[in-house]
């Protein structure tokens, strides 16, 4: 974490200074697609030594078009940016805060989570309580800081944020996980020199109806090698598919994940292993 650390104050105190960030200027040039450097970036969130991280592609943010930060300072040094991303469950869902802030995404990650059994939620008490539990007791980290609308996957070279893939995976392996989830389909290219063995699955899901899902939908379990050590780790490629039954997409990822690398006995019947 201390690499990172490093990068995210200097990242900060630029922003401080200048209101803007030249990395995030460079990037959206090297990419063709914008990423906002007017706007106070988002590395993470939650517990950098949490057993379960959850891996992002940026932040949602509206797209800014101004060429420097047009609002008033919202942290009054490094330290206090740094423990807002930290304790953002706290600070948004906590029992003294304000409760105004409303996301159906951090719903979908209660949901996805549950099932992997390494959040201790409870439904008894109100709803804050779990959304609290979600964003403080996992690390989330985004591969890319800087927000934007739209992440435009398709054009984006993998050597273009090579380094920002390189800063993330060593930020995760400096603690022992439990599970590391990336989620879109974009990881299958970016993390591509790092993957020593993948087995892809893709399978119907049953819907909230009680149906099943015709579209399929899609989960990797991949072994990476970083600085010749091998970690288990999956790529969640349907985590943003519309209408998807985020639990049974939970329990499935979650089964998947426990299950050895081999060809023995699929789960479904359009399971394959690509070495």
């Amino acid at each position: 974490m201390n690499k990172l650390k490093e990068l995210m104050q200097k990242d900060f105190e630029e922003f401080q200074k200048t209101g803007k960030i030249q990395r995030a200027k460079d990037l959206t040039k090297a990419t063709d697609t914008h990423f906002n450097h007017s706007e106070y970036p988002m590395y993470f969130t939650g517990n950098p030594d949490a057993k379960f991280v959850l891996v992002h592609l940026n932040p949602k943010q509206k797209d800014s078009l101004e060429e420097a930060y047009q609002g008033e300072a919202k942290f009054s040094n490094f330290e206090d940016y740094y423990n807002f991303h930290r304790n953002f469950g706290k600070v948004h869902y906590g029992e003294t805060s304000e409760r105004t802030h409303k996301s159906p995404f951090d719903h979908k990650q209660i949901r996805f989570i549950k099932p992997f059994n390494v959040i201790k939620f409870d439904d008894s008490k109100d709803v804050f309580y779990n959304l609290e539990k979600v964003m403080d007791e996992k690390f989330q980290l985004e591969l890319v800081p800087f927000g934007s609308d739209k992440f435009t996957t398709a054009t984006v070279r993998a050597s273009a944020i090579e380094t920002y893939v390189d800063i993330l995976l060593e930020t995760i392996t400096t603690k022992e996980r439990d599970y590391i989830i990336f989620c879109g389909k974009i990881f299958e290219k970016v993390l591509a020199k790092y993957i020593v063995s993948k087995e892809d699955f893709e399978f119907n899901l049953p819907k909230i109806d009680g149906t099943t899902a015709k579209s399929l939908s899609k989960f990797s379990k991949i072994t990476l090698e970083i600085n010749g050590k091998k970690i288990n780790a999956g790529i969640a490629q349907s985590f943003a598919q519309q209408g998807l039954n985020m639990v049974e997409y939970g329990k499935k990822c979650h089964e998947l994940y426990n299950r050895d690398l081999c060809t023995k006995q699929p789960l479904c019947s359009r399971h394959t292993t690509k070495p």
